[in-house]
């Protein structure tokens, strides 16, 4: 019997689609200004968006509210054709997930050095997985995924870069915050830790002078029933 019970590249994807600000769409758009999302949580009402997807179409809207946790009401109809088959999305269009260029998965110290035109950018790092022998049962599994996200920026000349910095990780940290379920990969999951100054920022600066790197950490938790 298969047994599927290890999620990190499953979370890991979720939480890079909410650093961005983004929700995958479930099913393709019909002509209202009802959008069928896999989350709708970053989605308040009065919010600037962007339907966007793999072939380059993007359509411009506003945020009327939420249907539930999965349906977005915008406050005028669709337009274009929109599909998950295209990999469409709705992306809030402000703050700095919207600033994004580049968003992958990795170890940003092994990885290339993203260059000037890829930044701002954000890396997702799975760090680890444990299963705590004390949280669960003899059918059921508790999982805990720690995972850190580094969000990379260039100083720009004249500015006050910590501070800069800070307001663009408190928005990251904000978004991954609206999000508990993470695209529903999981039951909870928070920022645990926010990390301005670190060994990784230090070794990417000695690289590439003027990187600013910041790691907010993120622990997710998921049950899985062990059905053997």
């Amino acid at each position: 019997m298969a047994v599927d019970m290890y999620h990190q590249n499953e979370i890991a994807r979720a939480l890079r689609m909410v650093v961005q600000g983004a929700t995958a769409l479930t099913s393709s758009t019909d002509g209202s200004n009802v959008v069928q999302v896999t989350s709708s949580r970053l989605f308040d009402p009065g919010r600037p968006v962007r339907l966007v997807d793999n072939d380059g179409q993007a359509e411009q809207h506003v945020v009327a509210g939420r249907l539930g946790s999965g349906e977005v009401l915008l406050t005028e109809e669709v337009t274009g054709q929109f599909g998950p088959e295209q990999g469409a999305c709705l992306r809030l269009d402000e703050g700095a997930g919207a600033e994004l260029r580049w968003v992958t998965q990795g170890q940003p110290v092994i990885m290339p050095t993203p260059r000037a035109q890829q930044l701002p950018a954000a890396v997702v790092a799975p760090v680890r997985m444990s299963q705590p022998a004390n949280a669960g049962t003899n059918r059921m599994y508790q999982q805990e995924y720690v995972l850190d996200v580094y969000y990379l920026r260039r100083e720009l000349e004249g500015e006050d870069t910590d501070e800069v910095l800070g307001a663009k990780v408190a928005d990251l940290f904000n978004l991954i915050m609206s999000d508990p379920y993470l695209e529903e990969t999981c039951w909870h999951a928070q920022v645990m830790a926010v990390e301005l100054e670190g060994d990784v920022a230090r070794e990417l600066r000695a690289k590439t002078p003027g990187l600013q790197v910041a790691r907010l950490e993120v622990l997710a938790k998921r049950s899985e029933l062990w059905t053997g």
